[in-house]
């Protein structure tokens, strides 16, 4: 009589009680379950890793600004800006008489874009800058001058021939050649410089600010 042989057994004889049965292809599942276990969790140590790598980067991103800032209130400039109402640069800031030309160099009416330099204090920088002005001469003898910033948010401003305005190309705000508000979010006219005539020459001083 043929001996019956078990599927997966050795054929060197039958399988005591309590023997060990490998599997067939000769691994130990509760080693290949630890494996993957192992694997799992290196993956998962691996993505907490590169989180917390990634959220720290971003954390001093962020943070590091704010510090500084906060940690150095000497940095502050001693004229700051105003980024609402009536906006003025810092460079604009000056009191010094500064020549923008002679009267006759500007035609009754016609407002004229100057650029000249003028002595400015913005924080701890002290120097020449250079500084744009609108001049209009208003008669024969009578000169006005403005700073060319819109009053709403600071942007600059320019002379349009076609609607004879100051032309405001952020927001729409527009002032007449007097300097006053006649369309747009503007709150105030413009502001106007000082101005001093001697000799025939003008100057111009300090800004004349409006709250």
């Amino acid at each position: 009589m043929d001996e019956h042989r078990v599927p997966g057994r050795s054929s060197s004889g039958p399988v005591e009680p309590g023997a060990t049965i490998s599997s067939p292809a000769g691994g130990d599942p509760a080693a290949d379950e630890t494996a993957q276990a192992r694997a799992e969790l290196s993956r998962r140590n691996f993505v907490l890793r590169a989180l917390a790598f990634i959220g720290g980067g971003i954390a001093a991103v962020l943070g590091i600004p704010v510090i500084g800032f906060s940690s150095a209130p000497g940095w502050q400039a001693r004229a700051p800006i105003r980024l609402l109402s009536t906006s003025i640069v810092p460079t604009l800031r000056s009191s010094a008489l500064t020549s923008v030309g002679r009267v006759a160099d500007f035609e009754v009416g016609v407002p004229q874009y100057v650029k000249v330099d003028r002595p400015i204090v913005d924080g701890w920088v002290a120097e020449n800058a250079p500084v744009g002005v609108h001049v209009v001469r208003t008669s024969e003898t009578d000169v006005t001058a403005f700073d060319p910033h819109c009053t709403h948010l600071g942007c600059p401003l320019a002379w349009s021939t076609g609607s004879r305005s100051f032309v405001c190309p952020c927001h729409g705000g527009s002032f007449n050649s007097d300097g006053d508000v006649i369309a747009g979010p503007p709150p105030s006219p413009m502001i106007r410089y000082e101005i001093q005539v001697q000799d025939g020459e003008v100057f111009v001083g300090a800004l004349q600010e409006r709250a």
